[in-house]
């Protein structure tokens, strides 16, 4: 048997450096399990940062997502919030624009009546105001803003064509004047004396140059119920005559009769006739409002529009709102007072 030798030089016995040997391995062993141990330990450690730092990133793009989810959310309540908005403020827009329309197109309605000569247009037209002002939003508060707008387009039509056929019908009267409708039988005046003058409304001349007792035609309206107290035609300026067709229809509401008419329209040959007789109480030719067709005189029978007669009073308190006054110059109390004259003011 071969034997070594320890440090100190004596030899050493076979068993004794096998049992180091094994001493060593198992040694080395367990370095190499602890260092293995180690590096599983800390591999653990790593895999677990990574796991928190990864759970972290998702926990945080949860969140951001939430975030957006409810940004989003926001901004289609705000887009639906303004779109409402800007809805209502276009209904409103063409609700007032239509209503516009209807007083219009209600004007001429009742302008037109007895003056058409198809009054299938004029039901046209009221039909058109009945579904126009049905359109309104005070009436209709989800109608759409375009829904409206149609209402006053076909609300316009209708009107212009019953305009066109009173248009018409103004030039057909004015070319050939026909007596009007009989009005409502108002009391018979006295009948004239001997050697006092008697004053009839002119009949506009078709060549008119427009100054004050030169009214063509083509300016002036026959008034429907309009015959003075001698059965002649009564002629207006078209405006005024319009203005005094709804404003006698409101006073035969109150009265029962339409506004009685003496005098209208007055040339000016006449104008000068009429202050060569009266003098100063007739206006100087050329001034007088009746020479442009915008003032009447009502028959002078005081006991029925003398002053503060019920007749006299509704018409100084209502008829402003028709464009019709009494002037201050003709009122009780004025240096030449004429309860029957009044004046139109567009």
């Amino acid at each position: 048997m071969t034997s070594h030798r320890d440090a100190t030089g004596t030899p050493e016995p076979g068993n004794r450096r096998a049992r180091r040997v094994r001493r060593a391995a198992v040694a080395l062993g367990i370095t190499l399990v602890i260092a293995s141990a180690g590096a599983a330990v800390a591999a653990v450690r790593t895999e677990r940062a990574d796991s928190a730092a990864s759970l972290a990133a998702i926990r945080t793009e949860a969140r951001t997502s939430a975030v957006g989810r409810a940004e989003a959310a926001a901004l289609r309540t705000e887009r639906r919030n303004y779109a409402r908005a800007a809805e209502a403020a276009a209904r409103a827009a063409a609700g007032a624009d239509l209503a516009t329309r209807i007083t219009a197109a209600d004007a001429v309605l009742t302008s037109s009546k007895h003056k058409v000569a198809d009054d299938a247009l004029r039901q046209t037209l009221a039909t058109a105001l009945t579904a126009a002002r049905a359109a309104l939003p005070a009436v209709a508060p989800a109608a759409r803003p375009a829904d409206v707008s149609a209402a006053g387009v076909r609300l316009d039509a209708a009107s212009a064509a019953v305009q066109a056929a009173l248009t018409t019908w103004r030039q057909t009267s004015a070319s050939t004047p026909a007596p009007a409708p009989a009005p409502t039988p108002a009391p018979a005046p006295a009948p004239a004396k001997p050697g006092v003058l008697v004053w009839i409304t002119s009949i506009p001349p078709a060549d008119g140059d427009g100054s004050n007792g030169h009214m063509p035609a083509s300016a002036m309206c026959l008034i429907p119920w309009g015959t003075d107290t001698l059965g002649s035609p009564q002629y207006l300026r078209c405006d005024a005559e319009a203005a005094l067709t709804r404003m006698s229809e409101a006073f035969k509401a109150q009265f029962g009769t339409q506004i009685a008419l003496d005098l209208t329209y007055r040339s000016f040959d006449e104008q000068v006739a009429m202050r060569a007789a009266l003098g100063p109480i007739a206006a100087v030719p050329g001034t007088s409002n009746h020479g442009l067709g915008l003032a009447l005189d009502v028959p002078e029978q005081p006991d029925l529009y003398g002053f503060g007669t019920p007749r006299y009073e509704w018409l100084l308190a209502n008829g402003p709102s028709f464009g019709w006054d009494a002037p201050a110059d003709v009122r009780q109390g004025a240096a030449y007072p004429e309860y029957w004259h009044i004046e139109y003011h567009p």
